[in-house]
């Protein structure tokens, strides 16, 4: 039986099993999530080495159905690595099972440096897309509403081609808004695939925070 342990301290979890023992680096956030949830059991994506490529190793031998889900995922892993795993995960929480217990959802775990302790956060449906073609393609499918694109980049953020921190981007959205009073908007994430976990999970803490809602699509793209 696999065990696990939190060691708020040193903002890193363990893995221990019987042949081995493995380290998770959390995201480091300085913002409060979810400080506990029930009835959960641990997922873990580990960052290794092969053959000098980084790879994203998934456990999930401790996933029970029935249960919360909280990802463990290394912050070093970049969002290219990541994104199948999560879509992976995704399926096999929604798929069809008389073990499943309605209620249950899934979280993403990160080290809250504010609190020195563990937080969570909830990870809302997400689909990933991968080709331009089908990003143009679901801008277009939004009449009548104002597109906001909002870029992720590891060290700040670009909101319609606008290079912004963390902090403006609440107040420059909620301007957005009152200037277009007319229109719905809907808010766009989309980040090259070399970002960073770390990166792309303090923004998603930081939207939650301020209460901004983002759609639940996102779109990856590639560099080359």
């Amino acid at each position: 039986m696999q065990k696990y342990t939190y060691l708020f301290p040193l903002l890193f979890i363990l893995f221990f099993n019987s042949c081995t023992d493995k380290k998770v680096q959390l995201p480091k956030i300085e913002l409060e999530g979810t400080p506990q949830i029930h009835n959960h059991s641990s997922i873990w994506v580990f960052h290794e080495i092969k053959n000098q490529d980084t790879i994203a190793v998934l456990n999930k031998n401790n996933k029970i159905m029935n249960t919360n889900w909280i990802f463990n995922i290394d912050k070093r892993l970049t969002m290219g690595k990541v994104s199948p795993i999560l879509t992976e995960l995704q399926l096999n929480k929604n798929k069809p099972s008389m073990h499943k217990k309605e209620g249950s959802f899934s979280y993403f775990s990160y080290a809250d440096i504010s609190s020195n302790r563990i937080s969570v956060l909830n990870f809302n449906p997400t689909a990933f897309i991968f080709t331009n073609e089908e990003y143009q393609n679901l801008l277009i499918s939004s009449p009548n509403i104002k597109i906001v694109e909002l870029e992720i980049k590891n060290n700040f953020l670009i909101l319609d081609k606008e290079e912004i921190n963390a902090d403006q981007l609440s107040q420059k959205i909620k301007k957005s808004q009152l200037n277009d009073t007319l229109n719905s908007l809907k808010i766009f994430l989309k980040y090259n695939e070399n970002i960073t976990y770390q990166s792309y999970l303090k923004t998603k803490v930081f939207l939650n925070k301020v209460e901004i809602q983002i759609d639940s699509t996102e779109y990856i793209y590639s560099l080359k």
